[in-house]
C-alpha cells in the first residue's frame, strides 16, 4: 500500500481539485451562448434570456485550456480550473486532426426574471468570450487582494459590437459586473453532477480591427423551433 501523505491538508486540496475537475466534465446545465445575431440563449430550445436578469457566476467552476473542432463536432478538450496548479500547454496536447484553440468556461446561475434557478454552463473559444471570461477573473482577483469576502460575481448579460473588415459587424458578450455575493450566500450558485450534451462552437471571430460603438440589438423572449 502506497504511502498516505503526512500532510492532511495536501491530500485536502487535491480532492478539492479533483471534485473541481469532475464538476467541469459532468454537468447537466443547459449550454449558454452568444448567437450571430447577438442574442443571449440557452438550452436545446434556444431560449432567450430576459432583458435585465441577474446572473452569479461560479467561481470554482471557472476553467481555461483548449478545444479542438472539426467542423460542428469536439474532437479534444483539455481543461483545467483557474484554481489549479496545473496549466495546459498547447504544445503538450496531443493530435486529434485538428487546430486547438483557447477555450474558458464557467457556470452561471440565474437569479432573477424568467429564467430564476437556472444554471448554464458557458464554454466558448471566441476571441470575445475569452476576453470577457479574462476581465472577470481579473475583477474576482482584485476584489479577493482588497480583502473583501464577497467574491462571487453577479452579471447582467450585455453585447457589444465592432464592425470588422471582412466579417462585418462581430457581436461580442459584455458582462457587466452589477453586485457581488459571498460565498455562503442563499443565493449562491451550487454544484451540478451528471452528463453534458456537447453543443457546436460559437463562430470564429477574426482579427479585430477599430471598434465602432453601436447599440446592441433589441432582444425578444421567445424559444425557438426547429
Amino acid at each position: 500500500m502506497a504511502q498516505l501523505p503526512s500532510d492532511p491538508s495536501a491530500l485536502l486540496k487535491g480532492f478539492k481539485k479533483a471534485q473541481q475537475r469532475q464538476e467541469l466534465a459532468t454537468t447537466d446545465v443547459a449550454y449558454l451562448k452568444l448567437d450571430k445575431a447577438g442574442i443571449w440563449t440557452y438550452g436545446s430550445e434556444e431560449t432567450e434570456i430576459e432583458d435585465g436578469s441577474k446572473w452569479a457566476i461560479n467561481p470554482s467552476t471557472m476553467a481555461t485550456g483548449f478545444a479542438a473542432w472539426e467542423d460542428s463536432t469536439k474532437v479534444g478538450e483539455e481543461m483545467e480550473p483557474v484554481t489549479s496548479d496545473n496549466v495546459v500547454i498547447r504544445g503538450q496536447l496531443p493530435d486529434v486532426g485538428a487546430s486547438w484553440s483557447p477555450q474558458t468556461a464557467m457556470q452561471l446561475k440565474c437569479l432573477s426574471g424568467e429564467d430564476k434557478g437556472n444554471e448554464v454552463l458557458y464554454s466558448t473559444t471566441s476571441k470575445g468570450g475569452v476576453r470577457a471570461f479574462k476581465t472577470i477573473v481579473a475583477a474576482i482577483t482584485a476584489r479577493i487582494e482588497a480583502g473583501f469576502t464577497d467574491i462571487i460575481p453577479v452579471v447582467e448579460l450585455d453585447v457589444d459590437s465592432y464592425k470588422h473588415k471582412k466579417y462585418g459587424k462581430i457581436f461580442v458578450p459584455d458582462l457587466k459586473v452589477v453586485e457581488w455575493l459571498a460565498l455562503d450566500a442563499k443565493d449562491a450558485p451550487g454544484e451540478t453532477n451528471t452528463k453534458a450534451i456537447e453543443k457546436p462552437p460559437e463562430e470564429a471571430e477574426a482579427e479585430e480591427v477599430e471598434e465602432v460603438e453601436e447599440a446592441p440589438p433589441k432582444r425578444r423572449r421567445r424559444q425557438r423551433t426547429a
